[in-house]
């Protein structure tokens, strides 16, 4: 049934080769294309392959672990059960060599009782001593005991099967909030022949980091904490710091409940400070990624480093103003320039996957729009120009260049169906004429398409628009998750459950864009 509707839409479109700009376009349809442009509602299930996600239950916060023995990165995670027994929280773990296929699932350190300091467990780290056992470093928690959090600790000698040491549990020293101790990361200090631990901590009504020191990973001693970051962040949750060329990092995870709640990072000379924001020539850039990747950690294999964080099941903020928590896992490959910034790109191994190429077509267009066979022009005129592709009805990486020298505002949208009375659209906004008064990538959700309405801001990063206004773009699609890739220096990580197998567009809001060398690949089956 399906071969004879679109053999007759073929056959539909031969005869009628003439088109208004409002109708289908002249062109050859492949079979394979589906042209139909009704709104199809996916349910979800299941897992993701991509952008890993369990078949049952979701990812929380990461703690990535690169292990040099066998070359594989061990991701451990926050198990999300979400079956509201108030013990959701294990840690399992999964591995990977690229980041953009993952084996096994394990529980690595599970709950305790109800009533025990480990009803839920929190982020953590692990570490390698030198005789290659691993630590592992986490958060017991318990909203019913005092204090409500404290540092717990398990031990491997074959990364898989962990054993808990209940005596080295530790809380909060005096002068510290007891309640808000958590998230402890710990690495090698050259610049103290020691490890140090990161503990998210208040003291004196502030967000700040708790250090302890140890030679040996098991006696720890307190010592001066970091306070200083150049951030309004009531805790700075999910730590991580690391050495890339002759610069310290230090990240974290902001969680006041707005616009900003988002991974941050900043800059230093040393690992004890002082931390500032990493400005070059074109202004700080202090996030990775906008609202959809959170609680992002770091490894590295010894040469390239890999952010990994959750992207929410939320597509729009709750009641507590913020995203519900866990979801995906989101990987990005994080680049140093010589300014010492940190620019986001995709892994080469999620670049790779897609090389499958796909048919596609512009089922129709509106406006000024013009070109086939991936190059196309489209110029604004009396509202948006745009052309509407068919639907991806499996993952996919669109590639793209568009020449924006004669534009300030364009973009892609997603869930254009039917009337396009709904859709959410990835607007570039060159100007810094917005609310954040940057140039930025903006996630709008739209109810008047025709006029480019922008109804209600759901997501935004800054973008760096490069001199001659040319931007070479990787969108990657898996279920309803879309990451935006611009230029190999910004990553835009979004959640558009209307996406998922329905029609997509490119438009324009002002002046022309220049589309070339569009290309849609699928992964191999």
């Amino acid at each position: 049934m399906r071969f004879q509707l679109l053999l007759l839409t073929y056959i539909f479109l031969l005869i009628n080769t003439s088109c208004s700009k409002d109708n289908n376009i002249e062109n050859v349809i492949p079979l394979q294309v589906d042209t139909t442009t009704s709104c199809r509602s996916v349910v979800e299930s299941g897992a993701y392959s991509t952008f890993y996600k369990p078949q049952n239950g979701y990812v929380g916060d990461p703690m990535p672990y690169y292990n040099m023995d066998d070359n594989v990165c061990y991701l451990f995670y926050l198990q999300d059960w979400r079956n509201g027994a108030g013990t959701d929280h294990p840690i399992y773990c999964t591995t990977t060599k690229d980041y953009s296929s993952f084996s096994g699932l394990t529980q690595s350190i599970g709950t305790g009782e109800s009533n025990s300091q480990e009803a839920y467990l929190g982020t953590g780290s692990f570490i390698k001593n030198s005789e290659g056992k691993l630590y592992g470093f986490y958060t017991g928690h318990n909203g019913n005991l005092y204090p409500a959090e404290k540092i717990m600790l398990a031990t491997s000698t074959d990364m898989r099967t962990f054993t808990k040491v209940p005596s080295f549990t530790f809380e909060a020293p005096d002068g510290y909030d007891k309640n808000t101790f958590r998230d402890p990361c710990v690495y090698y200090d050259p610049t103290k022949s020691a490890y140090v631990m990161l503990v998210t901590a208040v003291k004196d009504g502030k967000g700040i980091l708790a250090r302890y020191t140890s030679a040996d990973l098991e006696n720890w001693n307190l010592i001066a904490p970091l306070t200083d970051f150049d951030s309004d962040a009531e805790i700075l949750e999910c730590p991580d710091i690391f050495k890339m060329g002759n610069k310290w990092y230090l990240l974290f995870s902001r969680i006041n409940r707005d616009e900003h709640r988002k991974t941050f990072y900043r800059i230093a000379d040393s690992p004890d400070g002082p931390w500032k924001r990493c400005e070059d020539e074109k202004g700080h850039h202090e996030t990775f990624d906008g609202l959809y990747l959170y609680a992002g950690k770091t490894a590295s294999n010894g040469t390239e480093r890999y952010l990994s964080g959750w992207c929410s099941t939320g597509q729009e903020v709750n009641g507590n103003n913020e995203l519900d928590w866990a979801g995906s896992l989101i990987t990005h490959k994080l680049v140093q320039q010589p300014s010492g910034k940190l620019y986001t790109t995709i892994s080469e191994g999620v670049d790779n996957k897609f090389n499958t190429p796909a048919d596609y077509l512009m089922v129709k267009s509106k406006g000024d729009v013009s070109g086939e066979d991936g190059t196309y022009l489209m110029r604004y005129q009396d509202g948006r120009s745009y052309g509407l592709f068919n639907r991806n009805t499996v993952p996919v990486k669109i590639e793209l260049s568009i020449d924006a020298s004669q534009s300030s505002r364009f973009g892609f949208s997603f869930g254009a169906c039917d009337d396009l009375s709904e859709v959410y659209s990835v607007t570039f906004d060159l100007t810094s004429s917005n609310k954040w008064s940057v140039p930025a990538l903006f996630l709008y959700k739209e109810s008047i398409y025709s006029t480019g309405s922008y109804t209600n801001e759901l997501n935004f990063t800054p973008l760096i628009v490069p001199e001659d206004n040319v931007f070479d773009i990787k969108i990657v699609i898996e279920k309803s998750i879309c990451v935006v890739y611009v230029n190999n220096n910004v990553a835009f990580t979004n959640r558009i459950y209307k996406m998922n197998k329905n029609p997509w567009t490119i438009f324009v809001d002002d002046g022309q864009i220049e589309v070339s060398d569009l290309s849609i690949y699928k992964t191999v089956n």
